[in-house]
């Protein structure tokens, strides 16, 4: 057991949810006045960390709160078009079965995640933060240390974006990085976080 504490991102982690995110995007751009994307720009955009990403749309810091708030609710309403990758579900259960304990930090609403979930996988996590900000994760992620009273070297937080791994970073926590989700594996690689999974099963290996 190389970690005591897996601490999982949720959106393009476990559940593939950057689909919908490309499709309400229009919405979202046309709501508060947004640049919007063109789906040729997908690959590019993919290489981007979260503010190249705010900047490549001219969102303005201050509109954040309700972009993100009007998101979560506007999935909360089509919350059946999420759902969770392949292998997630008996990847849970395995890091159960063998004495790890499971946190989730994620800007995603806690309601939306435990349906998505299910109350089975959900109730397999021993410890939750949700709602975090955009550039919020690094407090979270120390919350969840000392909620679980692990010490930092014993735990991995593992997720898809570049500030996964910055916010990682910045507080000495071990990160991995999973190749599905919203960033590009090369762009994430480029960052060196400790570990690169690129098949579900790596985790269960390498962890």
């Amino acid at each position: 057991m190389k970690y005591k504490l897996i601490i999982f991102d949720f959106d393009g982690t476990l559940a593939d949810s950057f689909p919908w995110f490309v499709k309400t995007m229009d919405v979202v751009a046309e709501k508060f006045n947004l640049n919007r994307f063109e789906k040729d720009e997908l690959a590019e955009i993919r290489k981007l960390d979260a503010a190249s990403f705010l900047k490549h749309l001219k969102i303005p810091l201050y509109k954040l709160p309700k972009i993100s708030t009007f998101m979560r609710n506007m999935m909360s309403e089509q919350i059946e078009e999420i759902k969770l990758f392949d292998g997630i579900a008996s990847m849970f259960h395995e890091l159960k079965a063998k004495g790890y304990k499971i946190a989730i930090v994620s800007t995603n609403s806690k309601d939306n995640i435990h349906k998505v979930l299910g109350e089975n996988l959900f109730s397999l996590n021993d410890h939750f933060v949700a709602g975090v900000s955009l550039f919020g994760k690094e407090s979270k992620l120390k919350k969840v240390l000392r909620m679980s009273g692990i010490d930092k070297e014993d735990a991995i937080y593992i997720g898809d974006e570049l500030r996964d791994i910055q916010a990682s970073k910045k507080i000495g926590i071990s990160c991995g990085s999973v190749a599905w989700g919203v960033n590009d594996a090369d762009a994430l690689a480029a960052l060196s976080p400790d570990e690169m999974f690129y098949e579900i099963e790596q985790i269960l290996q390498r962890v």
